[in-house]
């Protein structure tokens, strides 16, 4: 079995967790609250980023299950500029088209579905039961959240959040750092720094 150093020991690092030990990993935490938290699930805390650095020579990879997209990004950069092997982790039990391509450090979670022709940008998470159609681009950084249903030929850029149960109609762009609320139906394309909500969905603040 090969070493995992999952960098995050919160909901969203157990879900990467429960996905790694499905695919053979053995899993040690790392988090900024070590020593306080030293459990995350079943698993253990072991040290904080630091200590991740000190003791690289430990692990095949590491993964960084930080929610937050921008902090997500700047860990992922470090670590991986530091030499450290980014690995993405993919549900055995997520729909992936073989004519698809994912980049790294990407969280694929169970009953996701990833159609022929979409790209999936480095440390994007597809949440559960998100369901990706055909020739779409997800930047990096990005969170799809769970029950998300994206048609055909849809763009989302950088650092965005996609809202749960949310939906977007075939062929249009969301621009980078773009908030999309929970349950919006997105009919046009949506421009960068903003956040989005409603049927149909609707500006609401500018970040």
């Amino acid at each position: 079995m090969k070493n995992l150093a999952i960098l995050g020991a919160g909901g969203h690092g157990k879900v990467a967790a429960d996905t790694a030990e499905q695919l053979g990993w053995t899993i040690h935490f790392f988090d900024g609250a070590y020593p306080e938290v030293k459990t995350c699930g079943v698993w253990n805390v072991v040290g904080n980023y630091n200590c991740l650095i000190d003791h690289a020579s430990k692990y095949d990879a590491v993964f960084v299950a930080i929610g937050d997209n921008k902090v997500r990004e700047i860990k992922l950069v470090q670590l991986k500029n530091l030499g450290f092997k980014i690995t993405s982790l993919i549900s055995p039990n997520a729909i992936i088209s073989e004519h698809s391509e994912i980049g790294s450090g990407v969280l694929i979670v169970a009953n996701s579905c990833i159609n022929i022709g979409s790209i999936i940008g480095d440390g994007a998470i597809i949440n559960t039961g998100a369901n990706i159609d055909h020739d779409n681009y997800i930047g990096a950084f990005t969170h799809v959240s769970p029950g998300v249903n994206l048609a055909g030929g849809v763009k989302i850029g950088e650092r965005c959040w996609i809202g749960i149960g949310s939906s977007v109609i075939q062929q249009l762009t969301i621009a980078d750092n773009v908030i999309v609320g929970a349950g919006a139906v997105i009919i046009n394309d949506i421009p960068a720094n903003v956040t989005v909500v409603g049927c149909p969905a609707k500006v609401v603040h500018k970040i």
